[in-house]
């Protein structure tokens, strides 16, 4: 069975602690936290000033932090630039970075990006997952399989059902990477199809929690491995403003993954 992971956009704008104390209450093993601005909610935003009562969060409840999101490939710079929130992360015990390649690197020079970055998460004792996003340079899993290839970093992928849905994939792609290089699973539904002109805003704040859309994620998730994190990432902006609290949401979407689990056995 996997660990099941809350990933701090399903609570769109929740504090770092409450997403840890949300996670806590509904049962989950971990959470991802956003460390490198902007965050696409600004209250989302882990900092230093958080890192107290995180830890003690963490020690009472047991929950630990999986990812830190999310860090762009744009430059060796820009790879300097993030040392001080790997180190907080690590500090809090995170086990990976989350990196993307979104309006970043110059195609011929993002491998040797990657790679840079990866080198320096290493030195802080952090691994990193590529996650393809539907809207970026890097979209699809095998583009971010190459990715990993040319760079020779010791890097995995971060499988998103929504990105791959809104890449124009399915289950073949997934079963086309070798085992053992997707190391992280986000889980979200959503409806067949969008207008392209929709997709940063349901990306960010609109995701369809399982069974609410028509993505056919039991066939998508029989063919992900099941000995790495799985993650619910659903942004419902509608429920918050509905004033479902962050705990609320976070039991119901701790259900539907068990259901998930279930079904995907």
């Amino acid at each position: 069975m996997p660990l099941l992971s809350l990933d701090c956009l399903t609570l769109t704008a929740t504090s770092p602690p409450d997403v840890i104390r949300s996670a806590a209450a509904a049962g989950f093993d971990l959470v991802s936290l956003w460390a490198q601005p902007p965050a696409a909610f600004d209250v989302a935003l882990m900092t230093p000033a958080h890192e107290a009562e995180c830890k003690r969060l963490m020690a009472d409840t047991g929950v630990g932090i999986v990812s830190l999101e999310v860090f762009n490939l744009v430059s060796h710079e820009t790879n300097e630039s993030y040392r001080p929130v790997l180190e907080l992360g690590a500090r809090l015990g995170a086990k990976a970075a989350l990196a993307i390649h979104y309006q970043g690197a110059p195609a011929d020079q993002v491998a040797e990006v990657l790679a840079g970055f990866a080198g320096i998460a290493a030195e802080y004792g952090l691994s990193v997952n590529v996650e393809p996003v539907a809207m970026g340079e890097t979209r699809t899993l095998a583009q971010a399989r190459d990715l990993i290839r040319a760079s020779g970093a010791d890097a995995g992928i971060l499988f998103d059902t929504w990105h791959l849905v809104r890449s124009g994939c399915g289950a073949e792609q997934i079963r086309e990477i070798e085992p053992g290089l997707i190391r992280y699973v986000q889980v979200n539904d959503g409806l067949a199809s969008i207008p392209e002109e929709q997709m940063v805003a349901e990306s960010l704040g609109e995701r369809l929690y399982p069974g609410e859309g028509h993505f056919p994620l039991v066939e998508l998730l029989k063919a992900c491995p099941r000995d790495v994190p799985w993650a619910i990432e659903t942004p419902s902006l509608r429920r918050a403003a509905a004033g479902v609290t962050a705990e609320a949401q976070a039991r119901e979407t701790m259900a539907l993954m068990r259901e998930l689990l279930d079904a995907t056995g």
